[in-house]
Parts: structure tokens; sequence; C-alpha cells
């Protein structure tokens, strides 16, 4: 089975609700412990990650898998964004070149994803969601999901599981 990994927002961590549910479901999958700057969290991830992954990425995860498939596109079979942090700009995480490298992410050619975004979420603007999906070059392996559910889309966790069963699936 290929290797699962989630990668927990801000204001969360392996113990989190989508971190405790992912496990519960994928007991072998990977959920670091991760600090909430940005280069810290992408060295974390290099260190663990020695082979192929398939990231499911919640908020500041969302954009850490997503900087990390920027940079090692080869190793990454698949992605599940949930509200990626792509337009959430906090002084005191992000210095100006922070801010200028969230506002160039985009998913990567060739690495299928599915990107989920609450239509109550009121800390990523939709608007910059979408923005980093059109910034993208392969739209046709791209799947857009919007759900009636705030930031954590923690409402929305069968239809995560449903996603995820989907991606681990594909060969």
């Amino acid at each position: 089975m290929p290797t699962l990994m989630f990668l927990h927002g801000m204001e969360s961590s392996p113990l989190g609700t989508k971190s405790q549910f992912i496990k519960s479901h994928y007991p072998d999958s990977l959920i670091p412990e991760l600090p909430p700057d940005i280069h810290e969290r992408k060295s974390v991830i290099e260190k663990i990650v020695k082979k192929s992954v398939r990231i499911v990425g919640s908020s500041l995860g969302g954009l850490s898998a997503l900087l990390y498939a920027m940079s090692f596109p080869e190793r990454v079979e698949g992605m599940i964004l949930i509200a990626p942090a792509v337009g959430f700009f906090d002084q005191t995480v992000f210095n100006e070149n922070d801010k200028a490298l969230i506002r160039q992410t985009c998913i990567p050619a060739g690495i299928p994803c599915t990107v989920m975004i609450g239509k109550k979420d009121d800390v990523i603007p939709q608007a910059d969601i979408e923005a980093m999906i059109a910034r993208s070059p392969d739209q046709g392996i791209i799947k857009v999901i919007k759900q009636d559910d705030d930031h954590t889309l923690n409402q929305s966790l069968d239809l995560l599981l449903m996603e995820i069963k989907e991606m681990m699936a594909r060969d």
C-alpha cells in the first residue's frame, strides 16, 4: 500500500481531530509534529519522506504539502488539500519573502489533487484558494469540492475519508 502522510494545521497536532480520524482508518499513516514555520515544516517532511507519498494537508498543512510538492514533485503521488493556507498572511508567522512564495504556490503538473473548500471558512479566502488552483498547470487532474462547512471541515470527515480511499486506490 502507498504511504499516506497527514500534515496538520498551525493550531493542531498529531492529536487533533483529523489526525486521529485518519490514524483510526490508516494506522500506518505518517503524522509528524510540525512547527509553525513553513521552512521548518518542509525540513521535517524532507527528513521523514524516504519514498513516494500521498499527502493530506489541512490549512497550514495544505500549504506545507504544496511547498513540498513544488520542490519534490517526483515524490508526491497525490494530494488532498483541506482549506490550504494560500491566503493566510499572519504577520507573526510569515515574512515578506514567505508571502511572495505563498502567492506563487500551485499544484505541480502530474499530481492528482482534491481541494476541499469550506463555504463558511472565515480564515482562508475562497478566492485565494481558487487563484492557486488557477495557477496550477494540470487543471484536468484537480478536483474541487466546496462543502457547507467552516475552515476545519470537521463536519466533512466522511467525505474526506472517501477522498482518501479514492486517492489510496489509485495505481
